[in-house]
């Protein structure tokens, strides 16, 4: 019933959390295909159809499309727009309408470049399973006074210690600079394993 009278009211802005589910895994499936295609490469070469070279050229190249579209689906790609407890943001995939004052789960992502930390997303989901990942200092604000408002009883969402520090919520900076190493150790670790993998399936 609640839902219902918020997106009567809201109508012009809502984007229905189904449309948005069905187009996130829709391209969540191509870039897992692109993930994967070295592998399938490789299968088709044992086959004798093309060198197993065409498969570590597609590792080197489709396996770290795939990886990098990964971590941007999510993400936000304009300033967002907000009317009560509804915040909308344009993504890869579309746009995106999460509900502030029903959120889920809270969590930090850390993405990296040759010069360190590239990005921060803290990525949201409320109750109708609609995921979005923020950046800017707007929509920052926003899930912050969203957080402090809920009520002390009742359940919560979860929320992960790292993203409460990035948000200013919580002071313990030794905790970010924990999970950063961490995300940072996994990612080197992940991706070495993935070149090693395709390199050994391909010898």
């Amino acid at each position: 019933m609640l839902k219902s009278r918020v997106k009567a009211k809201y109508t012009h802005l809502w984007t229905s959390p189904a449309a948005a589910r069905r187009r996130a895994r829709r391209w969540t499936a191509f870039a897992g295909a692109l993930v994967v295609s070295p592998f399938v490469a490789l299968a088709v070469a044992a086959a004798g159809l093309f060198p197993a070279g065409v498969a570590i050229a597609s590792a080197l190249t489709a396996g770290p499309a795939g990886l990098l579209l990964l971590t941007e689906l999510n993400t936000e790609k304009s300033p967002p727009r907000r009317s009560g407890t509804l915040l909308v943001a344009r993504t890869l995939t579309g746009e995106r309408t999460v509900d502030l004052s029903r959120i889920e789960r809270v969590r930090l992502l850390t993405y990296f470049s040759r010069s360190g930390v590239s990005e921060r997303v803290l990525l949201v989901r409320d109750a109708c399973g609609t995921s979005l990942g923020l950046t800017s200092p707007a929509s920052r604000r926003a899930l912050r006074r969203a957080l402090e408002r809920l009520p002390r009883r009742g359940p919560r969402p979860r929320v992960s210690r790292a993203a409460l520090v990035h948000l200013g919520m919580l002071p313990a900076p030794g905790r970010l600079a924990v999970h950063t190493a961490t995300v940072w150790l996994a990612t080197v670790l992940g991706l070495c394993g993935y070149l090693c993998a395709v390199l050994a399936l391909a010898a």
